[in-house]
């Protein structure tokens, strides 16, 4: 395997994040963990190879305590793969070659993939038998199939939800708010930034401080957003009511997967459920689309009664 630069080979990358078994691809693509680095992640360096069968995508920081340590690109959440390849095995057997032939880390996290799955078995396999292994903290995602188009999703849920959709659809109707899906060209990406950030000053997020209109998290945003127009991934929804934005929803669709991103709404409309409707509204023009999966990310409540499918990762944790 050779040093390479993911930046500048990007496109290469992401086709091999497409064929890639049981890893959150998304997560995992160039989009998401280059922005990620440039704003959540310390200052790093570059610990990235490419070999006949693959990827390592990592870099190298050194801990406070004085210890060098590797890690994945995107580590705020650990959802990225370090390892990107068709054939785990192939790939495993040319990165612990890299690994073992460096001498400038004690430390390796490799994060994002699945304790039973292909890439971690074949690590297992291929990694000496006197580095000690330990296992981190699991991070579950959520994940709606959409087979059966609208009707198909409709009937896999509670009815509960059902019924408090149809309420909102119906008090939505009642007070004219439409529904906008956006597809942009990249140079007004930052029209459509700004134009999330204006909904996103009106909700509780920003009130609460856990949004993305402030700080690393707006930045993360900022910076992926261009790429997902760029790359034609980008997914925006908007509620309207009297020509103001009053709603917004965020994802991106990697090859048949939907990944949901954020979504926010005016608190002066929160008796309208805009939460519900916009997740409604995106996902009848995924069913258009065609696209088969909707994955709703990390783990709250109420992504619980949105999907049926559970996918769970974990750190491997390796010590020289």
């Amino acid at each position: 395997m050779q040093p390479v630069d993911l930046a500048a080979h990007a496109d290469d990358f992401d086709r091999e994040i497409a064929v890639t078994p049981a890893i959150d691809r998304f997560c995992s693509s160039s989009a998401w963990i280059l922005s990620a680095s440039a704003a959540l992640m310390p200052p790093r360096a570059a610990f990235s190879f490419r070999g006949e069968h693959g990827f390592l995508a990592a870099a190298r920081g050194v801990h406070p305590a004085g210890f060098p340590y590797i890690e994945p690109i995107e580590l705020a959440w650990g959802l990225a793969s370090p390892l990107v390849g068709r054939d785990p095995q192939a790939l495993a057997e040319e990165v612990v070659p890299v690994l073992a032939a460096r001498r400038d880390w004690q430390l390796a996290i490799l994060a994002g993939m699945t304790a039973d799955g292909p890439q971690r078995i074949a690590l297992e396999r291929a990694l000496p038998g006197r580095w000690e292994r330990r296992r981190g903290t699991p991070t579950t995602r959520h994940v709606a199939s959409l087979e059966g188009g609208i009707d198909g999703f409709l009937s896999r849920r509670s009815r509960e939800l059902r019924k408090s959709l149809r309420k909102s659809l119906r008090a939505a109707a009642d007070q004219h708010v439409t529904f906008e899906s956006v597809r942009i060209e990249p140079a007004r990406a930052k029209e459509l930034y700004a134009r999330i950030q204006d909904v996103e000053a009106r909700s509780w997020k920003a009130r609460d401080g856990v949004g993305i209109s402030v700080g690393s998290m707006r930045a993360f945003y900022g910076l992926m957003l261009p790429r997902l127009c760029e790359l034609g991934q980008q997914r925006t929804l908007f509620a309207r009511k009297d020509d103001r934005d009053i709603g917004y929803i965020l994802g991106a669709v990697l090859d048949s997967e939907y990944r949901g991103l954020q979504f926010s709404y005016d608190d002066d409309h929160a008796d309208l459920g805009l939460g519900g409707l916009l997740q409604y509204h995106q996902i009848l023009e995924l069913c258009a689309e065609r696209i088969g999966r909707y994955d709703l990310g990390t783990e709250m409540d109420y992504k619980r009664r949105w999907a049926e499918e559970v996918m769970e990762t974990e750190m491997l944790v390796v010590v020289r």
